[in-house]
């Protein structure tokens, strides 16, 4: 019975063991701020998470924001589309930045023009693959989150709570 007992607990922990290239799992905010667990092991409406919103300055000449790569692999960010709306995948533009290594930063401007949207005070941003529409990562902030002059930031990078700070620090690791 011990023997059997060992097995199924060793066959259960392996079972949620993840490749090393796969996303690791964090919170992704949501409307109001609540939470919810993004995990890549099973849960089909969790955030894929590799692509993840880093930073947003949604009242800056231009707006952008910052995206990094979350996975352990090198990344083709044309894989990837963002849209200011949550679904609204008839306005998704693709990414064109290339590949994005390991962890590494990036940033979009949002000048109405390349990019046909800005960010308001009061927005969303949502990230997802392109193939499937699995969503990557999003935010919907409030108004006075990303204030003119500052940025809505993950503090620390990448899995870190979004906060507001008054220091943007665009390609550059978010300070308080």
């Amino acid at each position: 019975m011990r023997t059997a007992l060992a097995i199924a607990i060793a066959a259960c922990s392996n079972a949620r063991d993840t490749p090393p290239d796969a996303p690791r799992t964090a919170s992704v905010l949501g409307d109001g701020g609540a939470a919810s667990s993004g995990d890549a092991t099973g849960d089909a409406t969790a955030p894929l998470r590799i692509i993840v919103l880093n930073e947003v300055s949604a009242q800056s000449d231009p707006d952008w924001f910052e995206i990094v790569n979350a996975t352990t692999s090198p990344l083709d960010t044309s894989q990837f589309i963002f849209v200011d709306k949550a679904d609204a995948f008839d306005k998704a533009v693709p990414f064109t930045l290339g590949t994005l290594g390991p962890g590494a930063l990036a940033t979009v401007d949002c000048d109405g023009v390349t990019v046909p949207f800005k960010l308001g005070s009061g927005e969303e941003l949502w990230i997802y693959r392109a193939g499937d529409h699995a969503l990557s990562d999003g935010i919907d902030w409030a108004a006075g989150d990303s204030p003119t002059g500052g940025s809505y930031a993950r503090i620390p990078d990448t899995f870190g709570p979004f906060t507001t700070t008054m220091h943007p620090t665009e390609g550059l690791p978010n300070e308080p």
